[in-house]
């Protein structure tokens, strides 16, 4: 009897890993829980170059297994099982298998902003433990997004200046997943899977899985 998976996928914008992550899952559940790189690109609808890619990392960092090969209308084909299930959420690593640990503080960020009535950068920093500099880009590029209201304005700069005192905007208080601002200077919220403005959200997905955010 195939078994269930224990958690749905993830809901929202996807980039390829997490389509390729949901793919291993899926075989997981199915009697044999085997799968190759070509089953994996045809599940997923990912190219196999970056299945590929993404599975050596997986096997480097212990999430998956080479478990043999068989011969395929004379082709070798490689065949992995899953090691080690992390969850619903793709893991984040690199090809050597180390992890992707850019977006912490991002995440950090978000959680508190759903917790706190009002905050200031300064104080947002402090909680997450980030500096205050990444806490004020992030504070700006949402409070550009509306995702923050701004409170009380802040006016100047440095010692003397007041800073913007903010709340997250009651519509998006709900979203679990944290909106990411990309090298691109783009808001990318996996909620909704879009950028808030602009286009592209797949590819912001996906620079965002490879630690392109604001850290």
């Amino acid at each position: 009897m195939s078994r269930q998976p224990a958690v749905n996928e993830l809901a929202g914008g996807k980039s390829q890993r997490q389509r390729v992550w949901e793919a291993i899952r899926r075989f997981e559940a199915e009697e044999p829980n085997q799968f190759t790189i070509e089953q994996l690109s045809r599940s997923s609808k990912v190219e196999e170059a970056p299945v590929r890619d993404y599975l050596k990392g997986l096997e480097a960092a212990g999430y998956v297994a080479h478990v043999g090969v068989k011969m395929d209308r004379n082709r070798v084909k490689h065949v992995y099982a899953l090691a080690q299930d992390n969850g619903v959420e793709a893991p984040r690593v690199r090809r050597d298998g180390s992890e992707v640990t850019q977006g912490r503080g991002t995440e950090a960020m978000w959680s508190a902003m759903a917790t706190l009535d009002s905050f200031t950068h300064h104080f947002l920093a402090e909680l997450a433990g980030v500096k205050p500099t990444t806490a004020a880009a992030y504070c700006g590029a949402l409070g550009k997004a509306g995702y923050l209201e701004a409170i009380k304005p802040g006016k100047g700069l440095g010692k003397g200046g007041v800073a913007t005192l903010w709340r997250l905007a009651h519509a998006h208080r709900q979203k679990p997943r944290a909106p990411m601002i990309t090298r691109l200077k783009a808001v990318y919220d996996p909620n909704i899977h879009q950028l808030v403005w602009g286009e592209g959200a797949d590819a912001a997905a996906d620079l965002v899985e490879i630690g392109g955010v604001v850290e």
